[in-house]
């Protein structure tokens, strides 16, 4: 993809592992949680931070697959949107962090890749053009990550500054 697209999808980019205009980046925020920390369902909306990790994981999937790209096996039920680990280890935190940095990258090649010309074309899973997909798409990291970070996780609280 070239042209006006571009800084989207840096910035895309940089809201999942650089640089984000929001805050920590959604990969150095999941970073900096436990197994423990990440798998607590004790929150006001009762998600984890790790079934979003999973929910952001399994969006760029569809993105990826949608435009024909090769993706990792899905280890959870295809159904679920925000799924809950089986198993809170650190190894399973690890893995499921590497899956979401693989989709990560999976998808953003497809969509640097696809021509500017599919845009008005509908997206097969989400029915809807792939501008309003790319649209929505630009925020998405950038949402999941500060509701993350304002989850009130101890690894999160920042010190006030005076």
């Amino acid at each position: 993809m070239s042209g006006i697209l571009v800084p989207f999808l840096d910035g895309m980019d940089n809201e999942f592992c650089g640089k984000s205009w929001n805050g920590s980046s959604l990969i150095s925020t999941l970073d900096a949680l436990s197994p423990e920390e990440a798998s607590s369902e004790a929150t006001w909306e009762g998600y984890s931070a790790w079934s979003i990790a999973l929910h952001c994981a399994k969006c760029k999937r569809i993105v990826a697959n949608d435009l024909g790209a090769s993706t990792p096996d899905w280890p959870y039920p295809e159904e679920l949107w925000f799924p809950s680990p089986v198993d809170a280890s650190a190894a399973i935190w690890a893995r499921d962090r590497e899956l979401l940095r693989a989709l990560h990258d999976i998808s953003m090649g497809a969509l640097r890749a696809m021509p500017e010309s599919m845009l008005a074309e509908v997206m097969p899973t989400w029915k809807s053009p792939w501008g309003t997909a790319l649209a929505w798409l630009v925020t998405h990291d950038a949402f999941h990550g500060a509701q993350i970070r304002s989850m009130g996780l101890p690894s999160l609280k920042a010190k006030r500054h005076e």
